[in-house]
């Protein structure tokens, strides 16, 4: 039977959690045919060889480099069959019923063009529901003016804290550990910019729905285990600091004007040597 969903999954040295991820895929493959692709970013962790151990009936693309998540996504939608895509993230372990719940509310109403759901870890949920952003919010973000107890209302509404996750909705951004959409909103809206190596692709790409006509929608009524992180937390914070900056600058000269992303780019340099600091100095004496 032909797949009805794509899942693609990017890895970078996360071994583990994706062998618990995919292991939970597979228990799940009665709600509905589905494939999966993983992407590595050349992980030295044996990745790839797990993989071809214990799941030969992955579809596995390997990366001689990290090329980032929107190009790795972007390999594996080329490969990709099945009629919805759903980008997932590695540390993920998905809950009865989204897979089929995901599926159906694209396919059902086609004025859907994306689906996130909720997303928990532990006895918590994650807040993966954001409004687009300013340059005035994300400028309070980069200078951490949260660490002086500053709460400012432009942060409040990035950040959509009057969200209530307990209700479906339509939304302006979802994050993108769990992110799909139908084929046919892919062949009008197009893949990845790939010019994002890492973080705002997917708040681009909702961009470029909702211009198109599409809403995104998030589901309350299914959820995932969202382990976060577990990737970069391998990288220093001055490289996070300078991917982080890189593509607010790359969103604001898309979305915003010139102006807007000269300042990101000019504070970039200033994040990665502030994250390098605090890398240094966090560090334990050997």
């Amino acid at each position: 039977m032909s797949p009805k969903l794509s899942i693609l999954i990017v890895s970078w040295n996360v071994k583990e959690a994706l062998q618990k991820n995919l292991e939970r895929l597979f228990a799940l493959r009665e709600e509905l045919p589905f494939e999966v692709f993983v992407i590595d970013n050349a992980s030295s962790d044996g990745t790839t060889q797990m993989v071809r151990e214990h799941f030969p009936e992955v579809h596995l693309v390997i990366n001689d480099w990290n090329a980032g998540f929107a190009y790795a996504c972007n390999q594996g939608m080329r490969y990709a069959t099945g009629e919805v895509m759903l980008l997932l993230n590695p540390d993920m372990f998905v809950g009865t019923g989204a897979l089929l719940r995901t599926y159906q509310e694209l396919m059902d109403h086609k004025q859907v063009g994306v689906v996130g759901i909720k997303l928990r870890k532990g006895n918590t949920y994650v807040t993966s529901v954001r409004r687009d952003p300013t340059w005035k919010d994300q400028l309070a973000i980069v200078l951490k003016l949260s660490h002086l107890h500053i709460r400012l209302a432009v942060v409040d509404r990035y950040l959509r804290t009057d969200m209530e996750y307990g209700k479906t909705q339509d939304v302006e951004q979802v994050r993108g550990s769990y992110f799909a959409f139908r084929r046919d909103v892919m062949d009008v809206v197009g893949t990845f910019d790939e010019r994002f190596f890492l973080w705002f692709e997917e708040v681009d790409y909702c961009k470029r729905v909702r211009e198109a006509g599409y809403v995104v929608r998030f589901l309350a009524d299914v959820s995932c285990e969202d382990l976060v992180g577990q990737s970069f937390r391998q990288v220093s914070v001055g490289r996070k600091q300078a991917i982080l900056l890189r593509s607010m600058a790359q969103f604001f000269g898309k979305h915003g004007s010139w102006w807007q992303a000269a300042l990101f780019w000019t504070l970039r340099p200033f994040a990665f040597f502030a994250g390098s600091l605090y890398d240094l100095f966090k560090m334990e004496p050997s």
